[in-house]
């Protein structure tokens, strides 16, 4: 498989940063985040992990090792560790870097604004039948197509734990049907077999970024104990839409609120910061609701 382009050297060029864009479908960059940032957050999930026993007793915290049997997302042990997860002030605030704001905001041209919902994922190895399929988010995020994904890992992603891969180009075919499909989200689209899969291995700090009609999945986790950890958050800007959903904590089948996630940072600067937002642009993601019929 064809390895992400890095993009670092063209983080001072704006124009060649939304060529790219515009060509590829994505963005990849090595080490943007602050290493010590993403392992901070890592330690922190992974405690909450080893406390629900998770984890291997007898290896190292921070490599992350299970023998636990997967769970999967939205089963009960699963949403007792992800909302523990989604109350973290560390799990939320990583979309805050300045240095992140400062490219999106030379890519949309303007003021950003961060989507207050933030996604984890705890992805146990042997479990390839339940991966993330090839997808487009448009369909989950509505709002603005013009809308950018981030997804970063919590700590290193060799090529066999997997990781999100992206179909080069799958963008320019517009909007996809999408059909059921077993796994996060329940959603597929037909691929384009002309088009190339590319992915690399991940570093701490690394960030890849893709437009709402690039199609992407995860990789499958090859590796017989070691669980995969990352997060994903979105932008866009000031004067684009943003469907209303996305103002809620991810989980709304676990009834999460603001008000139980943020009770241990209540005075943080982040906490309810859309509030304090002027000039919002908000709808209703009509397309998915009914589609949920």
């Amino acid at each position: 498989m064809k390895p992400f382009k890095e993009s670092n050297k063209l983080l001072n060029d704006s124009s060649k940063l939304r060529k790219q864009l515009r060509d590829d479908g994505y963005l990849f960059f090595r080490g943007i985040i602050p290493k010590n940032e993403i392992l901070q957050l890592r330690l922190q999930i992974l405690e909450i992990c080893q406390e629900a026993g998770w984890l291997r007793p007898d290896a190292k915290l921070m490599d992350g090792l299970t023998d636990h049997a997967p769970l999967l997302e939205g089963e009960d042990k699963y949403n007792d560790v992800y909302a523990r997860v989604q109350a973290l002030e560390a799990f939320h605030r990583l979309k805050f870097n300045k240095d992140i704001i400062s490219l999106m905001e030379s890519i949309f041209q303007e003021p950003v604004f961060p989507f207050p919902q933030t996604i984890g994922r705890m992805a146990f190895p042997n479990d390839n039948a339940r991966k993330t399929h090839p997808h487009q988010d448009w369909i989950f995020v509505g709002g603005s197509t013009e809308t950018i994904s981030c997804w970063a890992p919590l700590g290193d992603i060799p090529l066999e734990v997997g990781g999100l891969q992206v179909l080069e180009g799958s963008h320019k075919a517009g909007f996809l049907e999408p059909r059921v499909a077993l796994g996060p989200g329940q959603r597929t689209v037909d691929i384009d077999p002309s088009l190339e899969w590319v992915q690399s291995g991940y570093q701490a700090g690394d960030l890849l970024m893709f437009k709402m009609l690039t199609i992407h999945g995860a990789a499958p986790n090859l590796t017989s104990d070691m669980m995969r950890l990352s997060t994903e958050f979105r932008y866009t800007g000031e004067s684009h839409m943003i469907a209303e959903d996305w103002l809620l904590p991810h989980g709304l089948d676990m009834d999460l609120t603001w008000e139980i996630l943020e009770k241990d940072w209540s005075d943080s600067s982040i906490a309810h910061y859309w509030e304090r937002w002027d000039n919002l642009k908000i709808k209703k993601h009509e397309w998915f609701w009914e589609q949920c019929k």
